[in-house]
């Protein structure tokens, strides 16, 4: 297959030698995402991009990156007009609240067609919604469909069968949408081949955290580590899709 733009990722990806090519995609994807919300391009200036951020807001762990990248003036404009529609918002959900009738003595069955009740509603609808995480989400959509699409070319499936296979979660994500994305011809590949690439490499991080955890035992004093030192971040990769020896990511000087 010809390179491209949009093909130059995925396959920077699957040379990565990551744990899972997505993983590493998605740390790129959100990189780029806190850079264009927090760095020196000042994005949260521009009225349109603020109005957005307003919105949709951020989500607990990515106000912890924010905050780690350090632009303390950039992440304050954001959080000052995000703030105050929370605020505007809330005045209005607890002037329309109307609280639950007292109990009585015996519990209450709640009808089967009751309304949910509206603050509560707005408040977790406003908990789960993030600005960065909708950018990532539409990048990794883009790579999950150059991925189907790539897989049509030889070269590229012997790449993807030489690497370390997935973690859960994206491995997840790649079966759910190769139902429409996956081509015909290549479903034997990925049922098959891909399958057992996951399961081989779900194996090969399994015994070397076996591996780890038995160097502490007394009668292993001297022995090789193998390759077990990495064995709890590698595995926690592999389980959760995520890179936790990682330092946090800051704001270029």
């Amino acid at each position: 297959m010809k390179e491209q733009i949009h093909t130059i990722p995925v396959n920077e990806a699957f040379d990565s030698g990551d744990e899972c090519p997505f993983c590493w995609l998605e740390r790129q994807a959100e990189q780029r995402a806190i850079r264009f919300a927090a760095g020196n391009g000042a994005s949260y200036m521009e009225p349109d991009v603020r109005a957005v951020t307003d919105r949709e807001g951020f989500c607990r762990e990515h106000l912890k990156k924010l905050y780690d990248y350090g632009n303390a003036l950039g992440n304050a404009l954001m959080l000052q007009t995000w703030f105050a529609g929370i605020l505007k918002d809330l005045e209005a959900e607890m002037d329309d609240f109307v609280p639950p009738a007292k109990r009585g003595l015996l519990p209450r069955k709640k009808p089967q067609d009751a309304a949910p009740v509206s603050l509560l509603d707005w408040a977790r609808k406003r908990q789960d919604s993030c600005y960065l995480c909708n950018k990532i989400d539409y990048s990794m959509e883009g790579y999950y469909h150059t991925f189907f699409t790539m897989s049509k070319d030889a070269e590229f499936r012997e790449k993807v069968l030489k690497s370390k296979g997935f973690c859960l979660r994206h491995f997840a994500a790649l079966v759910e949408q190769a139902e429409d994305r996956l081509p015909n011809s290549q479903r034997d590949w990925f049922y098959g081949e891909v399958f057992s690439l996951m399961k081989e490499n779900l194996v090969r991080v399994k015994e070397d955290l076996d591996w780890f955890v038995g160097m502490f035992d007394y009668r292993q004093a001297g022995a090789d580590w193998k390759n077990s030192r990495d064995a709890v971040p590698r595995t926690m990769e592999k389980l959760q899709g995520l890179h936790p020896a990682d330092p946090p990511f800051v704001k270029e000087k």
